[in-house]
């Protein structure tokens, strides 16, 4: 049956909105709110603190790129002087260093300050040609030993050969030899014993060989 409604419009009923498109609409609204929201507070709260923790994490990158640079030119100034190193022990390795040799006589001469032991002094040092197979030079030491006994002039020998520092480059020194002479020279003592050591060097380079 067809129904035709012949009232004019504004006296006709007003229908309302259908339930199904009210509550579409109302979800509709309700989603595009809350995605504002979300919106809104991801851009507010997360982002900015997502950009907080990436100037955080730049900086410490850029700390850490310093130190690994530092790192990096520390080890190779570190392998520089490794080198160098390296290169003088080589050369030290080839040659007879006699500022350490004759500083290790002068202390073996003072003694610790027991200058009593053997009391001896020293007119001259001279290095020469070696006289023994396989000792490339000889150390030729002159001087004399305090006193009419000649102990001292034998403890000095054996002070001599017992040395760690001074005695690990040689290979012999001559035996406790020498004549008593008299010092006319006015001062104390007034006898010693007159000697002449000649102490046969090993090769430069002995210690690589033991190696």
């Amino acid at each position: 049956m067809i129904r035709v409604n012949l009232l004019p419009p504004e006296y006709r009923k007003v229908d309302g909105t259908p339930v199904a498109r009210l509550a579409a609409t109302i979800a509709g609204v309700f989603l595009v709110a809350c995605a504002a929201g979300f919106w809104g507070y991801v851009h507010i709260a997360w982002l900015a603190q997502a950009r907080d923790e990436r100037v955080q994490k730049e900086e410490e990158l850029a700390s850490l790129k310093a130190q690994a640079e530092r790192s990096q030119s520390l080890l190779k100034e570190f392998k520089e002087y490794q080198r160098r190193r390296d290169t003088i022990e080589k050369i030290g390795g080839s040659r007879i260093l006699w500022s350490k040799k004759l500083d290790e006589a002068a202390d073996l001469i003072h003694n610790k300050g027991d200058t009593k032991r053997h009391m001896v002094w020293l007119n001259s040092i001279r290095i020469q040609g070696g006289r023994r197979p396989g000792s490339p030079v000889d150390m030729v030491i002159h001087g004399w030993s305090a006193g009419e006994m000649s102990r001292r002039l034998s403890d000095f020998n054996s002070d001599i050969k017992h040395s760690e520092d001074f005695f690990a480059d040689c290979i012999s020194v001559d035996p406790p030899e020498g004549q008593r002479v008299a010092m006319d020279d006015g001062n104390v003592p007034t006898q010693a014993w007159e000697f002449t050591f000649n102490i046969d060097f090993k090769q430069p380079n002995w210690r690589e060989k033991v190696q």
